[in-house]
Order: C-alpha cells, then sequence, then structure tokens
C-alpha cells in the first residue's frame, strides 16, 4: 500500500490527501455541529490549489517571456526579459512538487503565453515571431536547477537565413 503523502514532501499532494481523509471522516463518524466539514475540506484543497496556481502561473510566465525574447528584435527588452524569465522560474521550481506535474498542461501554458506575449509586444508596435503552436520545452527543461534563459530563448528563433 502506498504511504499517505507527507506535508514536508509535497504540499500539493498532501492537502488534495488531507481533504479526501476529511470528507471520508464526515462519512463516517458522528461530528460536532460547529465543525464546518464541508467548508473545511474545500479550504484545504484550496490551499494546494492555491501553490499549483502559482507554480502555473510562474511557468506561464517564463514561456511568454521567452516568445517575447525571441520575438523583440530590439536587445534592451529582450535581456529585461530575460531575467523575467529567471526568476519566474526560480519561483516555479521552489514551488514545484512532484504531483503537481500531471496536473500541468504545458501545451496550453504555452497558448495562453503566445496571446499574452502578442498582445504585450504590440505595445512596443512589436509583432510576435512564428512560433510552434505546442510548447516546445518539456517541464524538466523549464525546471532545470541550471536554467538558461538566453539558449531557451535562441531555441524559439528561426535559423539564421543562408
Amino acid at each position: 500500500m502506498d504511504r499517505a503523502p507527507r506535508y514536508e514532501e509535497d504540499f500539493y499532494a498532501w492537502s488534495q490527501h488531507q481533504a479526501q481523509v476529511l470528507r471520508a471522516l464526515g462519512d463516517r463518524v458522528a461530528l460536532p455541529n460547529e465543525l464546518d466539514l464541508a467548508h473545511l475540506v474545500e479550504e484545504v484543497e484550496d490551499l494546494g490549489r492555491s501553490e499549483l496556481n502559482g507554480v502555473l502561473g510562474h511557468l506561464e510566465g517564463m514561456l511568454m517571456h521567452l516568445a517575447k525574447a525571441a520575438s523583440s528584435p530590439e536587445a534592451l527588452p529582450a535581456r529585461k526579459w530575460l531575467v523575467e524569465v529567471d526568476e519566474h522560474q526560480s519561483h516555479a521550481r521552489r514551488g514545484f512538487t512532484p504531483s503537481m506535474r500531471r496536473q500541468i498542461d504545458l501545451n496550453g501554458l504555452w497558448r495562453r503565453a503566445l496571446k499574452r506575449a502578442e498582445t504585450q509586444l504590440s505595445l512596443y508596435d512589436e509583432r510576435l515571431a512564428d512560433l510552434s503552436a505546442t510548447c516546445p520545452f518539456t517541464l524538466d527543461e523549464l525546471l532545470s536547477e541550471d536554467p538558461n534563459a538566453a539558449a531557451l530563448a535562441a531555441r524559439l528563433r528561426p535559423p539564421p537565413a543562408a
């Protein structure tokens, strides 16, 4: 039998498991009337979802800034966006837990990131490069311990014309 997720090891998995345990407890045990179990379960689940949403937001921010850096011919904004990639990567890596992996839709994040990048580039009178419709990165690449934002952005740029 698998052991229950531990708080210290994977907060997201722990919170979802605790919500299941609390739900089952309410079906088996008479609880005090003052205990608002339904809302308590919802709050425990929401704590874990909040952690997941934080990681998703940072991954999307990373992808958006990579798309902008790959699309922008201006060196100064591109360097700033690469710094943003590093910041988002650091936060995503810090919040990520293994059980989140199956909840992360990289292609969905990529599509949203491209839309946001396109909107933001238009503020600079720039256009989004012709980028892949599917995410060109793996989750492991995005969460690498040795991220290289410039190398990731370079992978998005078309090869130089011969």
